[in-house]
Parts: structure tokens; sequence; C-alpha cells
């Protein structure tokens, strides 16, 4: 059903993941301006994590679902 499994969690020095990296995953799942502009002051919420994560691991980039809540707030800002 969901294809291949996504790690939860990962050393904190691991993560390859950055809110540039996931607007431009999430553009190309045809996610809204609007709505990943309000990811910095929400955080991605948790349908979208999985979807960027098996995005990201189709494109060979390693990223466990825990990475997203490293990810610092940055409040209306898109680019990384």
């Amino acid at each position: 059903m969901w294809g291949r499994l996504v790690p939860l969690s990962r050393p904190m020095s691991d993560s390859t993941i950055n809110w540039k990296l996931i607007d431009d995953t999430a553009a190309s799942l045809d996610v809204g301006y609007e709505a990943r502009r309000k990811w910095r002051q929400r955080n991605v919420p948790y349908k979208w994590r999985i979807a960027i994560a098996q995005e990201l691991m189709r494109r060979g980039i390693p990223v466990a679902l825990g990475d997203f809540d490293r990810l610092e707030m940055t409040p209306g800002r898109i680019a990384a």
C-alpha cells in the first residue's frame, strides 16, 4: 500500500533535509504555496511528511520522519 517504509528517526547529525528541499519536493507534489509557507509556523503535517519522505527516498535522499521535527521554525519564509 505505502511502498517503501520510512524510518521513524535517526541520529540528529545524519539529517539531510532542510526547508528548501522540503519546499521543492512539496511543490513537485502539487502542494500549494500558502500551505507550504504555513508549514514554517506549524511544521509539516504528518500526511505530507510521509509523501515527501517517500518522494525523497525515491530520489535516493535518505530521510526519516523524525527529521521533520528537527527543522528550525522560520515563520513566513520559503527558502532555507
